[in-house]
């Protein structure tokens, strides 16, 4: 997966955030630090549900790579399903540009895999869970950073389940929806130039 959002404030001050795995933590759903092990690593549980699963997730997150000059970096993780029915692995790449008028753009590149209950809903499902999770990482980031600064730091809450289910199903059934319509002939795949 590969996204991409802006933040306004400068550079400097976004990677200060971002490379405190400490803090970016905090704006991840789901996701709480348990433990520094030392050497850029940490322990960590997130737990997600997805309908009517739940899972939960020990591991250990790692920086792989934090490159200061050009404000990259790259993190590693792994972890395995508490009630030990399936795994997860997880590599990201960020990387900050400064833009104009103090902007910063955020890119990221991660590759997940999964395995277990989870797995079961598919890449589709899976898809769409994550990008309701980015959108309510992204929004903490951004009232962390965008803020006066007064406001005390707070967890992020844990993924709301029921939320993220509906949103990721409705992404689904539209997906289905349009497809239908494609092959029946009531949806045109032609770019509507009346505009």
């Amino acid at each position: 997966m590969s996204k991409s959002f802006l933040v306004q404030a400068p550079v400097d001050q976004v990677w200060d955030f971002m490379s405190n795995i400490e803090q970016v933590v905090t704006c991840v759903p789901g996701a709480e630090l348990t433990d520094a092990l030392g050497e850029n690593r940490f322990a960590v549980t997130i737990s997600i549900r997805v309908g009517p699963i739940k899972s939960s997730y020990k591991g250990e997150v790692a920086v792989a790579d934090l490159d200061a000059e050009n404000h990259r970096l790259r993190l590693v993780g792994k972890g395995q399903d508490t009630r030990g029915k399936g795994g997860a692995t997880m590599e990201l790449t960020g990387t900050l540009t400064s833009m104009d008028a103090g902007t910063t753009e955020v890119q990221g590149d991660s590759t997940v895999t999964i395995s277990g209950m989870l797995a079961q809903f598919g890449s589709r499902m899976i898809e769409d869970v994550s990008n309701q999770m980015f959108d309510q990482f992204t929004l903490c980031l951004r009232n962390r950073l965008e803020g006066n600064g007064e406001s005390p730091v707070q967890a992020a809450k844990p993924v709301a389940g029921m939320s993220i289910a509906a949103t990721a199903l409705k992404g689904a059934l539209s997906r289905t929806v349009d497809r239908a319509k494609q092959k029946i002939g009531l949806l045109s795949t032609e770019p509507d130039d009346s505009a």
